[in-house]
């Protein structure tokens, strides 16, 4: 199927690459809002409007996805799913060939999970998440909507990541501890207690930052 990417950055470009040479479907164009076009192509492919895209590229001949990070703790990319389905878009999900996953393994919509990545049995994943290379989601663990989970991140068994959280780069959250819904586990934090809703974690073992994540820019851009 053709597929049309939400982006016009490296993470969009990685995606166009990994879905070309690793899937069935067949990336045709890049597409963001007017305001962001700084180059009419990219990686060879044209780079369309999003706010008239289903005219150039009807929802019935093509499918999208939206590989954006954690910008506004995936808040982005949750608005941009919704805005794409309203204009009648269906939005594909990417599994590398190169993951580890178990049968039974599902995924909602809108979800890449990249190479190296190990999801072990019993463990689920929401609409609208990002899995990044070599992260691993233990056993039961469960993964809510509209999540980033950095390379080499690892979910322990049976914990639980809340909607619009970012897990850091090498990042650890220990079995059976739950993460409150659009928390920030900063990279390299051991999260080995139950965390509150909008906060920040740093350390080992981690601990809530003073600046909530509303407060803290990078995090909005």
């Amino acid at each position: 199927m053709d597929v049309v990417i939400f982006g016009n950055r490296l993470f969009a470009r990685l995606a166009a690459y990994a879905l070309a040479h690793d899937s069935l479907h067949r990336p045709v164009a890049f597409t963001v809002h007017e305001r962001y076009i700084a180059d009419p192509q990219l990686a060879g492919l044209p780079v369309r409007r999003f706010e008239d895209l289903e005219r150039i590229l009807p929802p019935e001949q093509v499918a999208m996805i939206a590989p954006i990070g954690w910008t506004r703790m995936g808040g982005l990319r949750e608005e941009v799913l919704a805005t794409g389905k309203g204009k009648g878009y269906r939005f594909i999900s990417y599994v590398s060939s190169r993951a580890l996953t178990w049968p039974g393994f599902s995924v909602g919509e809108n979800c890449m999970v990249f190479d190296g990545a190990i999801v072990e049995p019993y463990a689920t994943i929401g609409r609208n998440c990002i899995i990044r290379a070599g992260a691993t989601l233990s056993h039961d663990a469960e993964l809510a909507d509209h999540c980033f989970v950095a390379p080499r991140a690892l979910i322990g068994g049976a914990a639980r990541i809340g909607n619009n959280c970012v897990v850091g780069l090498n990042s650890t959250v220990n079995n059976g501890v739950r993460v409150a819904p659009r928390c920030f586990i900063a990279s390299g934090a051991v999260v080995t207690a139950d965390t509150a809703p909008d906060g920040i974690y740093r350390g080992n073992p981690a601990r809530r930052s003073s600046v909530n994540v509303d407060k803290f820019g990078k995090l909005n851009r």
